[in-house]
């Protein structure tokens, strides 16, 4: 007498829940769809939050069948795209990634957060909000252009003559990059935006009506968050810290200027606790954060069994270990060449893998399915969903809905959710085993 099928819907959510947050995030939206207990486990886990912690980056990008209502994403765990539906309004750009959220702008060049799986959307500041904006009304009253003035934080105060941009095109050329201080599902967020004129900072916290200006007279190059501080590098190699938590805005200059790295260089913090600073030539190791006393920085030759993600996106590390679908010792890269990007936003972009050991590169996908402009941004997914207002939706999407607009099926299941499935199955079996035993030792 064969035994009889597990019962997938009775697992304890215990299990269930303990198993589903080892999934990615394809096959975490392919779960929801086995039934209806596993549909509301699901649900549960994105509302409060807790989803899978490790997910493998993926690359965002535009494509022509798609237009403006939906995304490419291409998945590096499963070497697959998908298809994932927008709200509106359309994006016109973006200039950052972080947390499973990227920093997006509108036909305006308003900039949101904008989490692109699940839809949310958090609003900022406007542009007539920042320091160097002023609007151009016409006679009816309504916005047709900004004025940028350009000065910085240095004194005695020198002004260049203002220049007058349409509104669409006033992000693509202003706006150079934004890094967000942690997870804006979770509660508190603060966006640090590096813009023109100069390459100056400004922040804003989420909910707050203005963008906060940084009267410094440096021109930075990128930015990360660690442990409540900004740490924020200039093109000459320059580390400022910027505490922005209290009444007051604390900054310390950490590292002095050494030489001229350019536009194009990074910094991130290292799992194993240094500060890099990285180029598109060189990879530079700098001291554990809080502990800069030598002054001083070492040339490194690899990265070992890490992959470095660099671009738009917040520079990041991830262990191969932990990634087992990464490759070691690479540096992953998107174009980020900002006056290039907006000069020539028909012309091929600068996108691969950089392999470190014998210095070639390849393909992150072949042929390449997006589009030149806007350009792809890496991004880390995250399904957490706290309850903030939809734009563009009456109601969030639901989960099945979520799965045929991304083109995300249940079935066949990839080799990994198998295994996890086999796993399940094992455990159902050896609960009606159990349960049997407790029946015949009752009789």
């Amino acid at each position: 007498m064969e035994a009889p099928a597990p019962d997938w819907s009775g697992l304890p959510a215990d299990i269930l829940t303990s198993v589903l947050q080892l999934l990615e995030c394809p096959d975490l939206l392919r779960s929801a769809s086995v039934c209806t207990a596993w549909h509301t486990t699901v649900s549960a886990l994105r509302r409060v939050g807790v989803c899978p912690a490790c997910q493998t980056p993926c690359l965002l990008y535009c494509t022509e069948a798609a237009g403006g209502s939906a995304l490419g994403m291409y998945s590096l765990s499963e070497r697959k795209a998908y298809t994932i539906p927008l709200p509106e309004p359309p994006i016109n750009n973006w200039i950052g990634s972080s947390h499973g959220w990227i920093v997006s702008m509108d036909e305006k060049s308003d900039l949101t957060l904008l989490n692109p799986l699940t839809g949310d959307r958090i609003a900022l500041p406007p542009a007539t909000a920042m320091e160097h904006v002023k609007p151009i009304l016409n006679d009816d009253g309504a916005l047709v252009k900004y004025v940028v003035s350009y000065y910085d934080g240095g004194l005695p105060r020198v002004e260049d003559t203002p220049y007058a941009s349409d509104l669409d095109e006033y992000g693509d050329f202003f706006y150079l990059k934004a890094t967000l201080s942690s997870d804006p599902s979770k509660g508190e967020c603060t966006v640090m935006l590096i813009h023109q004129p100069y390459g100056q900072l400004s922040f804003a916290k989420v909910g707050d009506v203005h963008w906060n200006w940084l009267k410094i007279c440096n021109f930075y190059a990128d930015c990360i968050s660690h442990d409540e501080w900004f740490y924020a590098m200039t093109d000459k190699g320059a580390i400022d810290v910027f505490n922005l938590n209290g009444p007051a805005v604390i900054h310390k200059r950490v590292l002095p200027n050494m030489f001229l790295f350019g536009e194009r260089s990074y910094i991130v913090k290292a799992p194993w606790g240094d500060v890099l600073q990285v180029d598109r030539k060189q990879i530079l190791d700098r001291e554990r954060p809080g502990d800069f006393a030598e002054q001083k920085r070492d040339k490194m030759a690899g990265i070992g069994d890490y992959a470095l993600f660099i671009g738009k996106s917040t520079t990041c590390f991830f262990s191969v270990k932990d990634y087992s679908d990464l490759m070691p010792n690479h540096v992953y890269f998107t174009d980020d060449n900002h006056e290039e990007l907006v000069t020539g936003k028909d012309d091929t972009r600068d996108i691969g893998v950089y392999n470190l050991e014998n210095n070639t590169t390849g393909n992150v996908v072949y042929p390449e399915p997006w589009q030149m402009w806007f350009p792809p941004i890496w991004l880390t997914p995250n399904l957490a969903n706290k309850g903030w207002q939809w734009v563009g939706y009456n109601n969030p999407i639901p989960i099945p809905d979520m799965l045929m607009c991304a083109n995300i099926h249940p079935y066949p299941c990839p080799r990994r959710t198998s295994i996890v499935y086999k796993g399940l199955h094992a455990q159902a079996q050896q609960q009606q085993q159990q349960q049997q035993q407790q029946q015949q030792q009752s009789l």
